[in-house]
């Protein structure tokens, strides 16, 4: 058998250049997709920002945050922010979770990791919108400013969330509800047991942040916000909640989480007065009394359109029975003629 060379190196000349450009797409697709992926970086006011190419928008909207509420926290901390924050924006769920060492609940969106002087941010592709991004932001940018400003030195979590909490003004109806219901079932959870609530239900967790909100938002009440501020201080000094309590507020951390729960009592016990607690009972059962208000009116029409319905059917009835005996009267005469 006799074989044409030529057609042969021709055929495999031809499928070599095929393969060439077949792969020539496919290293070419994967530099496109790298490039989109590829992480950028940005700096600016002292916060270091990573993020993909995709959330540059996202990331414009978190600086515009950040530097409505630096200035707040470093008035209410009496320390600039001398150490550059890092802020990192996750492009997906598995990587929000690689950031940190401890536990992140399934529920949460941001966390911070103070000692990293690190933020990390869920990217709005994940959850498909910006979310309450705004108290997010402020909320873990607290925690840090906060950690960053007392050196390593323990804070209560109690204290922790609740600067973070009171900084981002995250207080709703729904939450003094929660209290409410809290207080007079004798379930709120004691200040010192806080400490670990990355490992409670979202429930429960989200309880402990409102009590440790409203232990800050107490304190500032009954003493004013600059022994909020003497508090951090002197925290900073002693090292020492019991002697920065001491010494800011002149009463033991114990007495003053006694003096918090007799507040929440009066507050939003059995024993409150007109005022908002009041609201937390009127709102619902007005809501619920308009409710069924809607309710009955819908069911009353509905029985009235049925009842004029039977009155057109019975009128119309009426009508033919007069056509039908006219015309049998008409017919009936014409025979007798």
């Amino acid at each position: 058998m006799q074989i044409d060379t030529n057609s042969f190196h021709s055929e495999h000349r031809r499928r070599h250049l095929e393969l060439c450009i077949v792969f020539g797409f496919i290293i070419l697709f994967f530099t496109v997709f790298a490039a989109k992926a590829e992480t950028s970086e940005k700096r600016i006011d002292g916060f270091k920002f990573s993020f993909e190419q995709a959330d540059t928008v996202f990331v414009e909207h978190v600086i515009q945050i950040i530097r409505d509420i630096t200035p707040k926290l470093e008035a209410t901390l009496g320390q600039p922010q001398r150490d550059t924050i890092h802020i990192h924006i996750a492009p997906t769920q598995k990587a929000f979770l690689t950031y940190t060492p401890g536990s992140i609940p399934d529920w949460g969106e941001g966390y911070a990791v103070p000692d990293r002087k690190l933020v990390v941010l869920k990217s709005p592709r994940i959850k498909g919108n910006y979310g309450k991004i705004h108290e997010i932001v402020i909320h873990e940018i607290s925690h840090v400013m906060l950690h960053n400003s007392l050196r390593g030195i323990y804070i209560p979590r109690w204290l922790d969330e609740g600067f973070a909490m009171h900084m981002a003004r995250e207080w709703g109806f729904w939450d003094r509800a929660g209290l409410l219901i809290a207080v007079v079932s004798g379930n709120l959870i004691p200040l010192g047991t806080i400490q670990d609530v990355n490992n409670f239900p979202e429930h429960k967790a989200q309880l402990a942040y409102q009590e440790s909100a409203l232990a800050v938002q107490y304190l500032i009440t009954k003493y004013g916000e600059e022994r909020l501020h003497l508090l951090f201080d002197r925290l900073r000094v002693s090292g020492s909640i019991e002697k920065a309590t001491l010494d800011a507020l002149g009463i033991s951390i114990v007495e003053f989480e006694r003096n918090w729960l007799e507040y929440m009592e009066r507050t939003y016990g059995w024993r409150m007065i007109l005022g908002d607690s009041f609201s937390i009972i009127i709102t619902p059962l007005f809501g619920i009394l308009c409710l069924l208000a809607y309710v009955q009116i819908r069911r009353r029409k509905k029985i009235t359109l049925r009842r004029w319905a039977k009155e057109e059917n019975y009128y119309e009835s009426k009508e033919d029975r007069w056509r039908r005996l006219n015309e049998e009267h008409v017919m009936l005469k014409e025979r007798e003629e």
